[in-house]
């Protein structure tokens, strides 16, 4: 509508909740402007897009997308975010008419299949030997690129990724403020996931530790019955064992927590997967990668907006922007690439570190940590815990800014997302 006059806060509050409430399907009588958009309304990036495009037509106002504003950022690394911080935005922003998001107003065009590679990530369960919890990585033969390992629990194939001092951030005129100082860590070498984890593969762990508790269950991916999320589960149980939905075989896991990711990732190590929450402690591991190892993993030593250079990202390069205005989806049509398909590619040949899904990683997200000694340490990981985990990458929802190498964002740790999955390191120390 077109606003005449300033409408009151309370107003606005009051508008915002019907939408939202008409937008995700909730009761109106349990949305307030109190209602957190992660926690209680478990909004994704597909829903909070479709949320903010529906507020923006119908207060003609345009919400802040660009730093030091940026609401698609503030809803998942400022916690709480509420429906009254939105409406507080709205009834700011009054008058500055609507933008024109053309991206997500477009006609649907499905690019072609990339090529892939052969599908390695296994199904089934991991017995290991007796007295032998820790895999052994077997090597592959290769002809060009960095060395490659199959991990024996899921059959993964992991990329060894050279030491090297390596340039973090971006000081180019798109850096987000932070992304800045950018500045030269050095890290040690590291094996890293060469996809990210399949919905087969995460099927292996979870029926390779059985017995878990419906409880811990909800904390990795099990949703609530009223979040309308559920028909987009891509694996389900039956007769005993977790298996992925007929066509989701080669997808990434999705709607996984930081928790769901990491017990993965301990698992996948021959780690006690138990000690999922237990990271910060002194003695706590993770397998998921540092923020830093990620960017380095993703376009090399040097700086470079995206994982092959400076040219603009194409459909043909990497999975982006694939969302449409009001499009439903079931959970076969999501617009998501198989994790073999040869998308986002990195220099040393990592699939989707650009698009597709996010990928959560080990360090707490602080918006001011480059500023920190810590952030220049050598292998640097923001183990100071706050409210919200770092992701990167970007994925098939938004656009192809948040797939810069360098774009940072998180989550809280209990999250879940579409558009969310991970990958996970190996350490590179007693490998052949």
């Amino acid at each position: 509508m077109t606003l005449q006059q300033r409408l009151r806060l309370t107003e606005i509050e009051h508008q915002v909740c019907d939408i939202t409430s008409e937008q995700l399907g909730i009761p109106r009588q349990k949305v307030t402007p109190r209602s957190r958009l992660i926690q209680d309304l478990h909004c994704d990036s597909l829903d909070i897009i479709e949320l903010i495009m529906e507020v923006e037509e119908s207060f003609d106002v345009a919400i802040p997308d660009n730093d030091p504003n940026s609401v698609y950022k503030a809803v998942f690394t400022r916690q709480p975010f509420r429906l009254a911080d939105l409406a507080e935005l709205v009834y700011l922003q009054q008058g500055t008419g609507k933008p024109q998001r053309h991206g997500w107003r477009m006609s649907i065009v499905d690019p072609e299949p990339g090529p892939v590679v052969p599908f390695s990530q296994l199904d089934g369960i991991w017995q290991p030997e007796q007295n032998d919890n820790v895999p052994a990585f077997e090597k592959l033969e290769t002809n060009e690129g960095p060395p490659q390992y199959r991990r024996p629990t899921d059959g993964m194939r992991c990329l060894l990724i050279p030491a090297a001092d390596v340039e973090i951030g971006f000081s180019g005129p798109t850096a987000r403020a932070d992304e800045q100082p950018q500045h030269v860590v050095g890290l040690d070498a590291f094996l890293i996931d060469a996809e990210p984890v399949s919905t087969t593969a995460y099927c292996r762990f979870l029926n390779s530790i059985s017995n878990v508790s419906t409880e811990r269950l909800a904390e990795f991916f099990i949703l609530d019955s009223s979040d309308d999320r559920v028909i987009h589960m891509p694996i389900k149980r039956r007769d005993r064992l977790w298996q992925p939905i007929a066509g989701t075989e080669h997808w990434p896991m999705i709607l996984v927590s930081w928790y769901g990711a990491n017990a993965y990732s301990l698992w996948a190590n021959g780690r006690d997967w138990r000690g999922y929450r237990h990271e910060t402690e002194q003695d706590g591991e993770s397998f998921l990668p540092s923020e830093a190892q990620w960017e380095y993993a993703a376009r090399g030593a040097k700086s470079r907006q995206y994982p092959w250079g400076e040219e603009a990202p194409t459909q043909q390069r990497m999975n982006f922007g694939r969302h449409r205005e009001s499009v439903e989806y079931q959970v076969q049509t999501l617009p998501l690439s198989a994790v073999n398909e040869q998308l986002g590619m990195s220099p040393f040949g990592l699939h989707h570190v650009a698009g597709n899904v996010w990928q959560w990683c080990r360090d707490w997200y602080d918006e001011n940590f480059y500023r920190t000694p810590e952030a220049t340490a050598p292998n640097p990981v923001n183990r100071t815990a706050g409210q919200v985990r770092s992701e990167r990458g970007g994925s098939w929802v938004g656009p192809a800014e948040l797939c810069r190498s360098s774009f940072r964002r998180g989550r809280a740790p209990y999250a879940r997302g579409r558009c969310l999955g991970f990958r996970c390191i190996s350490p590179s120390q007693g490998i052949d």
